[in-house]
């Protein structure tokens, strides 16, 4: 078995599976229950111990036992030495007190102590590892992205994002069959849980209640844990939370995600050059020039709400899209399938992608955000990025644009936060937000104090742990050039409107000078013509011809 491949997952059965109700455990022989329960965790250690360490996110399946939970120490051993924990032994990393954002946070979620995603993540954990140097992950077995080496001291030549439509039929192939396994593969080193902290040992508190989940679901599984409710209770949710949207750490926060998915296809596929592509959708269009069944799939006919036959996509199951039920139940999502992936572009609608205009203007913003670092943000770059603002329009009037409008455009799943990632055109549409967002990075070369250390919505702050990745990463950890976390774009994106506007006073000016330049020149030569005339015609030059013609002897 090669590494990191994990294990398929037929196509009949859901990617994503819990742990056995205790129904279905009364009804088996107590001794069978402990030899199979040996068993399970036996194959967890199996596969913690026999995997190499994986990408960060909730949670590590090696630390997913009563015992660390109990203790909220996420330390695991690298390797199989059990004294060599977080590869302490090599000098990579050592178990350390978690640090969590205390400066507090602005937004409408007022509540203290009652979402497990507060302090993220020492509800869960308060103790993980800390890696030294370039060393990262879990167990501190990885390096940070775009290093790589024994050390993690060697830079690794940057992956190439490309424009989707560019991908060659090798490259295309390699993109759309990496996601399809993606999805029916179980991820080798995390797990999801399926309660919220205060449940998650079970009823007994030795059962932790998590589940299995594919690569691809796992991925869908992370925003939506980042963008859910906070359940108080039987149907009362508290709406007004969002970790990964509406703040600052909209940009940074879907940057790791896709970094995430990257590095596990790269993995997956055992091909480290592999780059996930981007979808220029500021177009001006109203069709999605993506959805084919040669990409990510047409409409189907006689339903075109649902995907084409003839797409792979067809195929694919939808999770975390019950919001409602999670909420009256007061559960999480577990993965399981709940229908198919949908999807209905305003296809001939007065509805119109995002044109190369409103790039130029959210481009030519040079403030990062701007207080109350909210959906309600004037002037402020990530805030037109997200599509809650529009440069040049009235301003408080409601209107989408770039990332928001694009979601709304491809209507059905996209349109909806909290299941939106399941569909993969998700992948190729933040891929090119990302690409705008680095293009204002190495536009602006923005300190540090660009972005609110305090006072943004919850989760939004500068050095607050992005939700639900673990171990923790801050925000400000992800606020940097493309090409320092290990990859670039091939990508030629509009100059920003101050550029365009310097080009043509420059241009103009140039024009102007020549015409002013010629105009002179003209003057001159009237004038000359006239002096000419009243003093009768002078040759220029006196010369004399020769009847002799060329090369002949003189």
């Amino acid at each position: 078995m090669k590494p990191r491949q994990g294990q398929v997952v037929p196509r009949w059965r859901s990617p994503c599976s819990a742990h056995s109700g205790p129904a279905e455990r009364q009804s088996l022989h107590p001794a069978i229950m402990g030899t199979l329960r040996w068993l399970f965790w036996a194959g967890l250690g199996y596969l913690s111990c026999c995997y190499p360490p994986g990408a960060q996110a909730q949670f590590p399946r090696a630390c997913m036992t009563v015992d660390a939970l109990r203790l909220k120490r996420c330390c695991p051993a690298l390797g199989t030495e059990p004294g060599n924990v977080c590869g302490s032994l090599q000098g990579r990393g050592q178990c350390q007190g978690v640090q969590a954002d205390t400066r507090p946070w602005s937004g409408p979620y007022t509540l203290r102590n009652v979402d497990d995603r507060e302090r993220w993540p020492l509800k869960f954990f308060n103790q993980s590892c800390r890696c030294t140097g370039n060393f990262a992950g879990y167990n501190c077995g990885d390096c940070k992205f775009g290093w790589t080496g024994p050390d993690c001291n060697v830079r690794k030549p940057p992956v190439v994002r490309k424009d989707v439509h560019s991908l060659t039929a090798e490259e295309r192939e390699q993109f759309f069959k990496a996601l399809d396994r993606a999805k029916t593969t179980i991820h080798p080193d995390y797990v999801i849980a399926t309660q919220h902290w205060i449940s998650l040992l079970g009823p007994t508190g030795e059962e932790p209640q998590i589940a299995n989940c594919s690569i691809y679901n796992y991925f869908v599984w992370l925003h939506y844990y980042s963008v859910r409710d906070t359940l108080l209770g039987p149907g009362r949710p508290f709406t007004g939370i969002d970790f990964s949207h509406q703040g600052p750490a909209f940009v940074t926060w879907h940057r790791y995600h896709l970094l995430l998915l990257e590095r596990d296809l790269q993995r997956l596929i055992g091909n480290d050059s592999f780059a996930l592509p981007y979808w220029n959708f500021a177009t001006g269009r109203n069709e999605c020039d993506i959805c084919t069944d040669q990409l990510f799939g047409a409409s189907q006919l006689d339903d075109p709400g649902l995907i084409s036959r003839s797409s792979r996509f067809s195929q694919w199951q939808i999770v975390c899209n019950s919001l409602d039920d999670y909420n009256r139940l007061v559960t999480l999502c577990n993965g399981s399938d709940e229908g198919p992936l949908r999807r209905r572009p305003a296809r001939g609608s007065s509805e119109q992608l995002p044109t190369a205009e409103d790039i130029r203007r959210c481009l030519s913003l040079q403030e990062f955000d701007s207080p109350p670092f909210f959906r309600n943000s004037n002037f402020s770059f990530r805030n037109a990025l997200e599509g809650f603002d529009k440069p040049g329009r009235v301003l408080n009037s409601p209107m989408l644009s770039l990332h928001n409008l694009a979601h709304s455009f491809l209507n059905g799943t996209s349109a909806l936060p909290h299941a939106a990632a399941n569909d993969p055109i998700f992948v190729v549409l933040h891929s090119f937000t990302d690409a705008i967002f680095d293009k204002w990075m190495k536009r602006f070369s923005p300190p540090d104090d660009a972005w609110p250390e305090e006072l943004a919505p919850i989760g939004h702050n500068r050095l607050y742990n992005m939700v639900p990745f673990f171990p923790p990463v801050t925000n400000h950890e992800l606020f940097q050039t493309a090409e320092q976390l290990g990859y670039t774009y091939a990508i030629d994106l509009p100059d920003s409107l101050e550029e365009t506007q310097a080009w043509a006073v420059m241009v103009g000016s140039t024009i102007g000078g020549a015409l002013i330049a010629l105009a002179v020149l003209v003057l001159l030569l009237v004038l000359f013509q006239r002096q000419r005339q009243r003093r009768g015609f002078e040759p220029l030059m006196n010369v004399s011809f020769s009847p002799k013609k060329y090369m002949e002897e003189a």
